[in-house]
């Protein structure tokens, strides 16, 4: 653990269930979350096609903290704070920094207890931070009590805790592993038409939980009457009985619940069972190396994701594209570090909307103050508290709707979807 610089039902039950999905979906995480193929290519495409702009940032830096999981047994996440810090070097010499000023960066890296994170809390505080981001920090019920104490506001990438979807002072630009499941299923119930599902899921009481209240719950209330549960062992590899299970009664669609490795066991049943049904997985599965591992039955897969596919043709994804090949071109172009990266540049500007970045209050008012306000390669959000029901600290419930289609992720909404 260490400090480095680098210039509508309760919420407790809504947050559970979040938190309960979030935890199945990082339990295989140890690629990094990395998702869009063909990153090395997409990196080198975006040299040639983007410049980036030379505008330096002077004055006093803004300290901002970092608490993240490198590595532990439940992943490697570095590339999170990889892209932080690149982040941080793109603000500071292409954008012109916070309000004209550069960010400082203090990082912590915890392994994943609730001890751990609350020692990078206090550490980093003694810096004065205007605020601390969490990469994916397994111990944050250990450090956002300290931060909150100390007033300093919480900008979460990737929340995975009922504290960091539940306090008041933490707020997060990505709608999260419930939103992104909530408008998927209100994807395939509208744009897909479904009308018989099945929705597979690990047999634990958090992956049933997530799997019943935001698939299940959330496809009958837009009108699709047949829903199926299917839950399979934890270790299970051979899961063409679970998906024949599934399969019965023409069923349409098929959602899967699980982590990566389930994911691609899904994908090589479906292969062996010559399955014709569409299939709606989670966002941590549009990975390359699910891609990959599924091969032509990842074809046709859909997934929600919260930012723009990192091969997306925009001014966002191709500035990202360009600072991660100048500053951390080791860092694949996943969507974990892309949401971290996004957070950063994002905080950067609601830093540059008040005369006083140093002070924790003002940035916490800032946050609030938000309305329909633009984020770099994720959606307009507003920190309301009201996005998503129970969880205030999401500032938005919208998603991308991504489909795999020859080994490459396509953005087939085109748009921000909600549920």
């Amino acid at each position: 653990m260490s400090v480095e610089k680098i210039s509508r039902r309760p919420a407790r039950v809504v947050a559970g269930a979040c938190t309960a999905l979030a935890l199945t979906l990082v339990a295989a995480c140890a690629s990094n979350g990395d998702a869009g193929a063909n990153s090395k290519s997409d990196k080198a495409e975006s040299v040639r096609q983007v410049e980036l702009p030379v505008k330096k940032a002077q004055g006093k830096p803004i300290v901002v903290g970092m608490i993240n999981n490198d590595t532990n047994a439940a992943g490697n996440f570095a590339n999170m704070g990889e892209a932080t810090r690149a982040a941080v070097k793109y603000v500071n010499n292409n954008l012109g920094g916070a309000g004209g000023r550069p960010i400082r960066l203090e990082y912590c890296n915890s392994n994943g207890t609730t001890a751990a994170s609350a020692n990078c809390a206090a550490q980093i505080l003694e810096q004065h931070p205007a605020a601390v981001i969490g990469g994916l920090d397994l111990g944050s019920d250990g450090s956002l009590p300290l931060l909150a104490k100390a007033g300093v506001p919480y900008v979460a990438t990737t929340p995975i805790s009922a504290t960091e979807l539940t306090s008041p002072d933490s707020f997060s630009f990505f709608a999260g592993a419930a939103g992104s499941q909530i408008a998927a299923s209100v994807y395939a119930a509208k744009e897909l038409h479904t009308k018989k599902a099945a929705v597979l899921f690990n047999e634990n009481p958090q992956a049933r939980l997530a799997a019943e209240r935001f698939v299940r719950d959330v496809l009958k209330a837009q009108g699709v009457k047949k829903v199926t549960m299917v839950p399979f062992g934890v270790n299970e590899t051979d899961v063409a009985g679970p998906l024949s299970q599934a399969l019965q009664g023409g069923t349409d669609t098929v959602f899967g619940i699980m982590p990566e490795s389930g994911c691609v066991n899904v994908l090589k049943a479906k292969q062996s069972l010559a399955s014709t049904a569409t299939y709606v997985f989670t966002g941590n599965c549009a990975a390359p190396g699910v891609l990959k591992a599924g091969g032509s039955a990842a074809d046709g897969s859909y997934f929600p994701v919260s930012v723009q596919p990192a091969n997306a043709d925009t001014p966002d994804t191709k500035a990202f594209r360009a600072a991660i090949a100048k500053y951390a071109p080791s860092v694949d172009l996943g969507f974990y570090p892309e949401s971290a990266f996004a957070a950063t540049v994002s905080l950067s500007r609601v830093l540059g909307k008040t005369d006083k970045p140093d002070d924790p209050a003002a940035v916490i008012k800032a946050f609030h103050a938000l309305k329909n306000e633009p984020t770099f390669v994720g959606p307009p959000v507003t920190c309301d508290g009201k996005q998503v029901a129970g969880l205030p600290s999401v500032c938005t419930n919208q998603v991308r709707i991504v489909k795999s289609e020859n080994g490459r992720l396509q953005d087939v909404a085109g748009r921000w979807y909600s549920g």
